[in-house]
């Protein structure tokens, strides 16, 4: 592994080692959080960064998307776990915000009021950090009902009242550079420099790492922390790309693409040709969407499945990806389906006790 490759994953390493103790504190003060896998349901989005609806904004694209998914999963009785930087803080005030998106925050408020409502702060809504700034802002956009933001949450999932392992959920910016060891600087600079640079093109940049490297470098090491953990599966988001049992999903995509050439070379077939065809369009799309580089490069040494992303709910397209946790399963969607119906479309999918005895 590279020399800087090495000391980042180093660095991102030992900040999710002290976040994790800082998860275990906070889990014996108060108490383990649980999911039972065969009765509960989950669904984890992250990195909304909710605007003001102007060209600096990048979620109002994916409005219509996430309001969909979250009228779905409300009725299906869903717990919703919105794992930071969900609101655009680093360029705009809470209440700018607030004023802009009343009706997702209506929806989101749905699910707090009935207690299926968890989230974790990340570094552009780092403001949801401080009590205060919650108890004034958040809280009366989702109705009254006290609501604590975290750092990161451990879940204990269990099958009945067998514990199969633990799912730690964190933003997944903790250690990094710009966004949290000089995080201050790269505030002043987004509110300052960079949102009305993209007010005056009308154009949202969204993706926090826009090198293909910077997030190569990252992934490497939030994996690389995640398989030194005993049944630990780390969850989390901030890069914006869908990750899947430690593999992207253009990886995913690809290994099927060849999987599906290697049939149609065998058994020729006008089906297999169309579904190569398809693989091979969702493939370019993706990688153009992501920006990432043509050649294969794995995070590193493939070991266990312990590193999940929700991807994110900004992309340019509108489109939105998250994680679903139901009937013993963990799945990667994205809304809208591929005939851009509010339906989900399942990506990947795995047994959650699979996972876990892999871990």
């Amino acid at each position: 592994m590279p020399k800087d490759i090495t000391r980042t994953v180093r660095t991102i390493s030992a900040a999710l080692d002290a976040a994790f103790r800082r998860a275990v504190e906070q889990e014996n003060a108060e108490g383990q959080m649980l999911l039972d896998m065969q009765k509960q349901r989950l669904v984890i989005f992250s990195d909304h960064h909710k605007g003001s609806r102007d060209g600096a904004d990048d979620f109002r694209t994916c409005e219509p998307a996430y309001n969909a998914a979250l009228a779905y999963y409300y009725r299906l009785q869903y717990t919703l776990f919105v794992l930071g930087d969900i609101e655009e803080l680093w360029e705009e005030w809470p209440q700018t915000v607030l004023k802009a998106y009343p009706h997702t925050f209506e929806l989101e408020g749905k699910f707090h009021q009935e207690g299926r409502y968890l989230r974790c702060w990340g570094n552009h809504d780092d403001a949801w950090s401080h009590t205060d700034l919650v108890d004034k802002w958040l809280v009366p956009a989702l109705g009254t009902r006290p609501l604590k933001v975290r750092e990161s949450v451990i879940l204990h999932v269990r099958d009945g009242e067998k514990e199969l392992g633990q799912l730690f959920l964190i933003h997944g910016h903790q250690g990094t550079l710009d966004s949290d060891r000089v995080a201050p600087i790269s505030k002043f600079l987004a509110r300052y420099f960079w949102r009305p640079l993209q007010r005056i093109l009308n154009y949202s940049f969204n993706t926090p790492a826009t090198e293909f490297e910077l997030r190569y470098e990252h992934e490497s090491a939030m994996y690389s922390w995640s398989q030194a953990q005993e049944k630990i599966v780390l969850v989390a988001g901030h890069t914006h790309r869908p990750v899947f049992k430690s593999v992207s999903h253009e990886e995913i995509t690809r290994q099927a693409l060849q999987e599906a050439e290697a049939k149609l070379a065998r058994q020729p077939n006008a089906s297999l040709q169309r579904q190569v065809a398809e693989l091979a369009s969702e493939l370019e799309w993706t990688l153009a969407r992501n920006q990432q580089s043509r050649v294969p490069l794995p995070l590193i040494e493939f070991k266990k499945p312990s590193y999940f992303n929700t991807g994110c709910c900004a992309f340019r397209d509108g489109d939105v990806t998250g994680l679903e946790f139901s009937d013993g399963e963990i799945r990667l969607v994205r809304w809208p389906d591929d005939e851009d119906a509010p339906k989900p479309k399942v990506l990947a999918k795995a047994n959650l006790k699979d996972v876990f005895a892999a871990c």
